[in-house]
């Protein structure tokens, strides 16, 4: 049911879950809160096809190849990024170290947007992040919050309970 809603604004109730595949069938773990959600941008992924008979246009197709944008929080938590990106904590749990081999996880994304009537939740099923961007700057006559960013993209994830994957219901 759509909503009733004629604005959208904040981000919120964050959370991750982390796919593991048996058997090529993907199962998601339990979702994780991810605290201090600032902005997330995702810009579709599509492309068009036009067919052309009898001099005019035939037939259109679209296609729907999933998101691509950066998501920004106040810090990724060391939780996400061992789980997400393979960092490791050291011994003492002062440092978190990168192994230049680790491949990201895959991961469910949800989330939560406020509107003017009702807040609507996403979850994208099948998500990659990129490991975050490092950034810092020296304190002044102010202090500036320094964010964290990841470039995301959400892929398609073919329905499990399909009796044939080719034929399955792929779904965002």
């Amino acid at each position: 049911m759509a909503t009733a809603n004629k604005v959208h604004f904040g981000l919120k109730n964050v959370h991750y879950a982390v796919i593991t595949y048996t058997a090529g069938v993907p199962s998601w773990g339990t979702p994780v809160a991810v605290p201090g959600a600032v902005n997330l941008t995702l810009s579709k992924e599509s492309g068009t096809t036009d067919f052309y008979a009898d001099d005019i246009k035939y037939f259109h197709l679209a296609s729907n190849n999933g998101y691509t944008g950066t998501l920004e929080m106040a810090d990724f938590p060391a939780a996400m990024r061992t789980a997400l990106w393979g960092q490791t904590v050291t011994a003492t749990g002062k440092m978190l170290v990168e192994d230049v081999n680790a491949q990201p996880a895959e991961f469910a994304l949800m989330f939560e947007i406020d509107g003017d009537q009702t807040p609507e939740r996403f979850c994208f099923f099948r998500c990659t992040a990129d490991r975050p961007d490092v950034s810092g700057a020296t304190k002044a006559d102010s202090v500036e919050v320094q964010t964290q960013s990841c470039d995301l993209t959400v892929m398609p994830v073919i329905d499990p309970t399909a009796s044939s994957p080719i034929n399955g219901k792929v779904y965002y």
